[in-house]
């Protein structure tokens, strides 16, 4: 599947209906400056939407990005904008409810040239089909190989099934597991099609260990609220490991009902399963809790980390710091990257924008190794790093960017 190739040309007739459907810029005009305008860029303006989860479960963290995006756009704005144009982010809220997100997909489709922050697998499975026939472009916060699959969506960090797999390499390598020295671990997901996803990654991986058996695979539904059936099952299967593939909505009741039945497993996030506002109900029972993320940290000593704490403190001085501001300055660096390029160009219409993805070179300012889009089919690193929480539930770096050897072998096997 291709997300970013250039459209073949089409009949007249065909155009016409595109663009009445908010399509790929065939209704641009040239600029004062001769830059190629369509929807979304005025001479002075470039629109672009959030649709992010703004009051629904994952509000808190979904709020900390935006916040750490509209900072960096902030800082962008000040120092001139891109193209001589002010960024304006038109932040919609999806409720991490579908058919909410194709509401307000709708509402704001024919106002951005650009979707620079997508948050939720349900939103982008629901609008996923509109994002292909508009021609927008899109990165996805939903940081799973399923956002790569998709037409005119990429993501600019390693997904989440490879902070999974070098998460549980990690482990793997800290317990010394060996032929001799077995260690049972233990992986919980959603019970759809993207929590077998993950869970198979971790099998595949486990196989290629030596000493390593997964003994157990509980699933929760999303309106889940006790999770005494899974832990009683992992407690049952001896885990000494479990690897989280669920979002940070269900992290604090796995754990905290673990520690009530006395199950004490060393457990084990990618980045979507921790969010430091967990610290709190989790006091005491993050002792042996660990995070795989694929970007850095709010303690990172980077030239990226230093200008996103220079802009929150002129932006927004009054936020309580997360690492999810982290994750937005991200979408800021990474969609300023595009529309830099876009305007070198002279074409600031969505198909000016989706060509100026492709195999983009971005660089983060050290808070995770620089990357190449690629043809947006493609994963594009497979190097993340693991964090330890702090009693203040931020994450605190406990080894060095690495990319295993199983996650690269997992994703050749599945087309990556």
């Amino acid at each position: 599947m291709v997300s970013m190739k250039a459209v073949p040309v089409v009949a007249v007739a065909a155009m016409l209906t595109l663009t009445a459907c908010g399509g790929s810029g065939s209704d641009a005009s040239a600029g004062a400056d001769g830059v190629k305008m369509g929807i979304g860029v005025t001479d002075t303006e470039i629109n672009l939407a959030l649709l992010s989860d703004y009051s629904g479960p994952l509000a808190q963290a979904a709020t900390s990005g935006t916040v750490g995006m509209q900072v960096q756009v902030d800082a962008v704005n000040a120092a001139g904008g891109v193209c001589d144009r002010k960024l304006v982010l038109h932040k919609m809220d999806t409720k991490y409810d579908p058919q909410v997100a194709t509401q307000q997909y709708r509402a704001i489709n024919n106002k951005v040239v650009m979707m620079p922050q997508l948050v939720g697998t349900p939103a982008m499975m629901a609008i996923k089909d509109n994002i292909a026939k508009d021609n927008m472009p899109t990165f996805a916060s939903s940081l799973n190989t399923a956002a790569i699959k998709l037409d005119k969506v990429s993501i600019y960090t390693p997904p989440f099934e490879v902070e999974l797999i070098n998460g549980l390499v990690w482990a793997a390598q800290e317990a010394g597991a060996s032929a001799t020295n077995p260690l049972k671990v233990a992986v919980i997901t959603p019970a759809d099609q993207y929590g077998t996803i993950y869970a198979d990654a971790v099998k595949f991986a486990a196989d290629k260990i030596d000493g390593v058996e997964v003994v157990a695979s509980p699933a929760y539904t999303p309106t889940d609220n006790d999770f005494t059936a899974q832990v009683a099952d992992l407690k049952k299967s001896g885990a000494q490991v479990v690897i989280l593939g669920n979002t940070m909505a269900q992290t604090a009741s796995i754990v905290g009902q673990s520690a009530q039945l006395d199950f004490k497993p060393k457990w084990v996030g990618y980045s979507a399963a921790w969010n430091a506002a967990l610290a709190k109900p989790l006091a005491g029972l993050l002792d042996n809790f660990y995070v795989s993320a694929s970007y850095g940290v709010l303690a990172d000593e980077v030239p990226g980390i230093a200008d996103m704490k220079t802009a929150l403190a002129e932006y927004a001085p009054n936020e309580e710091p997360s690492n999810f501001q982290v994750v937005g300055w991200l979408s800021g660096v990474a969609t300023q990257a595009v529309l830099e390029k876009a305007c070198e160009k002279k074409d600031l219409t969505r198909d000016g924008v989706l060509a100026a993805m492709e195999d983009l070179e971005i660089d983060f300012g050290g808070i995770l190794p620089a990357v190449n889009l690629k043809d947006g089919d493609s994963i594009v690193s497979y190097e993340t790093r693991m964090n330890r929480v702090d009693a203040a539930g931020m994450m605190i770096p406990v080894a060095d960017f690495k990319a295993a050897g199983e996650a690269k072998a997992w994703g050749a096997a599945n087309g990556f």
